[in-house]
């Protein structure tokens, strides 16, 4: 277990992990193994049976869908720590989505017996699989939400604005963690609706320089800021942000 481990260079401890004992944590890496996969590589195919879930050491995954005319809808877009197929894993029948590689990846297979067999004996991974589901069925409510209400203007600062939060929102400039491609699918809008989006975006102080975002100051995203947002920012009840003070 402890080899294992120390091959998964967390920066936090992911939840699905968290508040495990040693010996729940022992059983289930003792069946799990670790693989490395090149980008674009599809761990699970739409119509397949879900065999393991997967948590992300190393890389990015996505997880999509594909019509009968073959376009794709992004359903989640995943990074180090994070995990897929908790729910497919307990849907039963065929997984409806695909799991692909975004990057090239380092990844955690753990078995499906495994991971049921777990969830009977230790209720603290039953909770945290819990946990991870309802996180997933909140940023779904908000997907929805984005692509029926809001404008494209609207969902990618939403999206930045989360990003930068989960980075910490020290400072000014912070990477997005995917392509912005990748991003527009997932978000629903066209490359060329997302570029000229980008460009309306500078005129509130917030600017794209490749894969980079560049903040005129530090409540430049709030424009984009809701009372869900709002409890995960350490800036909620600052003088300086106007979403705070009028929330």
């Amino acid at each position: 277990m402890i080899d294992l481990l120390s091959q998964m260079r967390f920066a936090t401890k992911p939840q699905l992990f968290q508040a495990l004992s040693e010996e729940s944590l022992g059983v289930l890496l003792g069946h799990s193994f670790l693989q490395d996969v090149p980008a674009n590589k599809l761990l699970l195919q739409q119509g397949d049976t879900a065999s393991h879930l997967y948590l992300i050491a190393e890389g990015s995954l996505r997880t999509f869908r594909v019509d009968k005319e073959g376009r794709e809808a992004t359903i989640r877009m995943l990074q180090a720590g994070n995990t897929c197929m908790e729910a497919v894993m307990f849907m039963g029948g065929p997984s409806p989505i695909n799991v692909q590689a975004v990057t090239p990846s380092r990844i955690l297979f753990i078995p499906e017996k495994a991971v049921k067999a777990q969830v009977l004996a230790d209720s603290q991974f039953a909770t945290n699989l819990l946990r991870i589901v309802a996180h997933h069925y909140k940023n779904a409510m908000h997907q929805i939400d984005a692509m029926n209400i809001k404008s494209p203007v609207q969902r990618i600062g939403y999206y930045f604005l989360t990003r930068h939060i989960e980075a910490g929102h020290d400072h000014l400039d912070f990477e997005l963690p995917f392509q912005k491609q990748q991003i527009s699918n997932y978000l629903g809008i066209t490359p060329e609706t997302f570029s000229r989006a980008l460009k309306q975006m500078k005129d509130l102080g917030i600017d794209v320089d490749n894969q980079t975002i560049k903040l005129r100051d530090a409540f430049s995203l709030c424009h984009f800021c809701d009372p869900d947002t709002a409890a995960m920012c350490p800036k909620q009840g600052s003088a300086g942000c106007t979403a705070c003070k009028n929330s």
